[in-house]
């Protein structure tokens, strides 16, 4: 009588050359879909230039329209992988491809630690973009020790929000439910984070600052607008760490 042998599982020290593998395969893969690339990388720049627009107007409420939605634009780039994240992974669970990843020797975590980060190296492109815009249209002056800032911010704040999409996926049994639940979460944390204090009641400027929107709005917004990080934003760093790495956990485990 045959018996089927277990598959050898890598040691986790030992998968990490295959998590990278699977990391680029699937990046070289999307580098291939060209249409949905673009869309991806350009409706950023076009919510940007919508607003760039009319602030060639020169008025101050045009100027103050500027400040308060060009950071509001910086932090929906660095949300959006988070969104394809969620509903990659419910849609690979609706097709049963989580069923054939499991076959393999390397361990389904590293796989998803792979996927996690080739939606960073898709920030960073967003975010490169978005620098060059910002600096050759918009006029920001920034350093190369903040342009270098920004980037650590970004992928720092991109991975919160992919460990966040990788949550809802681990919760949600379709892709459109898990987009939902994705956008439906974020629209009013983004919105909370995007408005100034003094436009809020103080009860939610109390649970404000809490939020990983805040915090990646925090970190993010001051290096565009004023080239230097802000008094919290080495909490808000630690804070959005924190988050990446409870999402994570939780969704492992969930998908384990």
């Amino acid at each position: 009588m045959n018996i089927a042998q277990p598959i050898d599982t890598v040691q986790p020290s030992k998968a990490q050359k295959p998590t990278w593998q699977f990391a680029l395969a699937l990046l070289r893969a999307n580098l291939r879909n060209v249409k949905a690339l673009a869309i991806t990388l350009g409706m950023p720049l076009f919510m940007l230039f919508t607003i760039w627009v009319p602030s060639l107007a020169g008025d101050e409420e045009s100027q103050e329209l500027m400040q308060l939605l060009f950071p509001a634009i910086i932090l929906l780039s660095v949300i959006m992988p988070g969104l394809t994240q969620a509903t990659r992974l419910t849609r690979w669970r609706e097709q049963r491809i989580f069923q054939r990843l499991a076959l393999t020797p390397v361990p389904l975590a590293n796989l998803m630690v792979g996927t996690a980060f080739m939606q960073i190296i898709i920030g960073v492109g967003q975010g490169m973009l978005m620098l060059l815009f910002g600096i050759f249209f918009v006029g920001l002056a920034l350093s190369w020790k903040s342009v270098l800032l920004v980037l650590v911010a970004m992928m720092l704040a991109g991975a919160t929000f992919i460990a966040f999409g990788s949550l809802i996926a681990a919760f949600s049994r379709k892709s459109d439910i898990a987009g939902y639940v994705f956008f439906f979460t974020i629209m009013p944390l983004t919105f909370l984070a995007s408005f100034p204090p003094e436009m809020m009641p103080d009860a939610l400027n109390a649970v404000t600052p809490w939020l990983p929107t805040a915090m990646a709005l925090e970190l993010i917004g001051p290096l565009f607008l004023s080239n230097h990080l802000s008094d919290g934003a080495l909490w808000a760093g630690l804070g959005l760490f924190v988050y990446t790495m409870l999402f994570t956990a939780v969704s492992t485990k969930k998908f384990r």
